[in-house]
C-alpha cells in the first residue's frame, strides 16, 4: 500500500507540532529560569512570523492555515495556556492580564488570591522571554502578544491583519453567535483592549502600520489568498517556506 504526498506531508506536519509542544515546555521552563541568558546563548532567532490582527479579522485563523501549511509551530491560545498550567493558574486567570487593560484594581485582586502573579508587567515580561526563545528555535507563528516589538525585525516578518469593520461584526456574529449590537461591541472592546496592551507596554500605538512588514485586508482577500500572501512574503524575504500555494 503506497502513502500519497499528502499523507506523508500531513504526518510530517503532525510530528513536528508534537515534537515542538515538547520543546515548548522546556522553552516555559527556561524562561522561568530567566529567559535572557539563554536567549543571548542561542545568538540566532528565526525564521518566524509574527501577525497582529483587529477583532475578527480572522488572524488567528490565517495564522493557524499557515502553521498547518508550512508545518511551523503556531503560538497563541498556547502561550496563556502553557504559562498558566506551568504557573498552577487557571487559564482564566492569565487570561484577565492577556492584550487586555489591566489596571490597578485588578491586579491587586489577583494578589490577593495568588501570590504567584505580581503584575501585568511582570507577565508581559515572562511572555517575551517565552516569544523570544519560541522565536529563537524558529519555525514559529506568534500571534499577538506584542510579539512584532518584541522579535528583531531582520529575522523574521511582521504582519498586521485587519479587515473592514462591517466584515469584522459578521464574523464575530457567525463565530460568537452573538446578535450584530453585541457583536458591534465585543470588536470595540477587544480592539481597545489590545490597543491598550500596546501603548501601556510599548508605548507605541498598534495600528501603526510601519511596525509592520506586510498589512493584509482578509476583507478584500479571504483567508486562504491572504495565507498565500504571507507565505509567499516569507518566501521572498528567504526565509524558507518552500509551501506550495493554495489553489482557491
Amino acid at each position: 500500500m503506497t502513502t500519497s504526498t499528502a499523507e506523508r506531508q500531513s504526518g510530517s506536519v503532525a510530528t513536528g507540532l508534537v515534537e515542538y509542544q515538547m520543546r515548548f515546555r522546556e522553552i516555559l521552563a527556561r524562561a522561568a529560569e530567566g529567559g535572557k541568558d539563554a536567549i543571548a546563548a542561542s545568538k540566532s532567532y528565526g525564521p518566524f512570523l509574527t501577525i497582529s490582527r483587529e477583532a475578527g479579522s480572522g488572524g488567528a485563523e490565517v495564522a493557524r492555515r499557515i502553521g498547518s501549511r508550512l508545518g511551523w509551530a503556531v503560538l497563541d491560545k498556547e502561550l496563556v495556556n502553557g504559562l498558566a498550567d506551568d504557573l498552577k493558574l487557571e487559564p482564566r486567570i492569565l487570561q484577565l492580564m492577556d492584550e487586555s487593560r489591566a489596571n490597578w484594581f485588578s491586579e491587586t485582586l489577583l494578589n490577593l488570591f495568588n501570590s504567584r502573579l505580581v503584575s501585568q508587567h511582570s507577565y508581559v515580561d515572562l511572555i517575551g522571554k517565552v516569544v523570544s526563545l519560541a522565536a529563537s528555535n524558529g519555525r514559529t507563528v506568534i500571534v499577538g502578544r506584542g510579539a512584532h516589538l518584541v522579535l528583531p525585525r531582520t529575522h523574521g516578518l511582521r504582519v498586521r491583519i485587519v479587515a473592514p469593520k462591517i466584515n469584522r461584526i459578521e464574523s464575530t456574529v457567525s463565530k460568537e453567535g452573538l446578535a450584530p449590537g453585541a457583536a458591534a461591541k465585543h470588536v470595540d472592546e477587544l480592539d481597545a483592549d489590545r490597543r491598550h496592551f500596546i501603548r501601556r507596554n510599548y508605548q507605541l500605538d498598534v495600528a501603526d502600520c510601519s511596525q509592520y512588514d506586510l498589512v493584509v485586508n482578509t476583507g478584500t482577500l479571504g483567508l486562504d489568498s491572504s495565507a498565500d500572501v504571507i507565505v509567499r512574503a516569507l518566501q521572498l524575504r528567504g526565509f524558507g517556506a518552500d509551501s506550495p500555494l493554495s489553489s482557491d
